[in-house]
């Protein structure tokens, strides 16, 4: 073969080569921040598709790190936040976020900017008002009664049936709580026992069992105190 051939070929395929160019799937990676440190994060297409969000923490932050993008996140108490490009923005109150929709801003007079998704009209899944009958664990009947009785089982309940149960002792000692999903219910099924428990936007709430208390707004529950009445 010539060496004029070999150039030829060369020229043809670099050609070729030149005018089909990979295709590169757009998105954007968006950070969910919560109590304590608490986050995770999770990647968006850039087309305006509505797309889940599973995890049940309660969020207090939503963050972004890349420029010409907007997004729309929806929460379980039927909260819309906004963020647009770099930016950190705030969720009020902080609760559970269920889903979200990116697109991309226009960088330039020539380019068309891609308008946001419109937030569907059906608001995300009502929690249930009604919390569960049956308790994690049979708590003691009532701690004074019984004065080996040391300890009470509390039922956390949140969004969408996320539930989780803590016991606490019955002598006044305040207890860590390190479990950060939002609660909108607090259950105790024991009687003769009254506990405080503090949320991490400050709510106050008490429940003297046996007896079910909704917590205002939904929120983390950082520390509780259970005493014997």
């Amino acid at each position: 073969m010539k060496f004029s051939d070999v150039l030829t070929l060369s020229v043809a395929f670099a050609t070729t080569a030149s005018a089909s160019p990979l295709r590169r799937t757009d998105g954007v990676v968006i950070t969910f921040i919560g109590a304590a440190d608490g986050q995770f994060s999770q990647s968006f297409p850039l087309d305006g598709s509505e797309v889940p969000i599973s995890n049940p923490l309660s969020i207090s932050h939503i963050s972004s790190s890349t420029s010409d993008i907007q997004c729309t996140f929806h929460g379980v108490d039927n909260s819309v936040t906004s963020i647009n490009g770099v930016a950190s923005v705030d969720v009020g109150p902080p609760q559970t976020q269920v889903s979200g929709t990116c697109s991309k801003l226009g960088v330039s007079d020539t380019t068309p900017v891609i308008p946001p998704a419109t937030p569907p009209t059906t608001p995300p899944t009502t929690p249930p008002t009604t919390p569960p009958t049956t308790p994690p664990t049979t708590p003691p009947t009532n701690p004074q009664e019984d004065p080996a009785t040391t300890q009470v089982a509390v039922s956390f309940i949140g969004a969408a049936d996320a539930k989780f149960g803590q016991t606490f002792p019955v002598d006044g000692s305040a207890v860590q709580i390190t479990n950060p999903l939002s609660i909108s219910h607090i259950e105790i099924d024991a009687s003769g026992v009254s506990c405080t428990f503090k949320g991490v936007d400050q709510s106050v709430t008490t429940v003297t069992g046996p007896a079910t208390v909704d917590v205002g707004p939904p929120q983390t529950q950082i520390e509780g105190i259970c005493s014997a009445v």
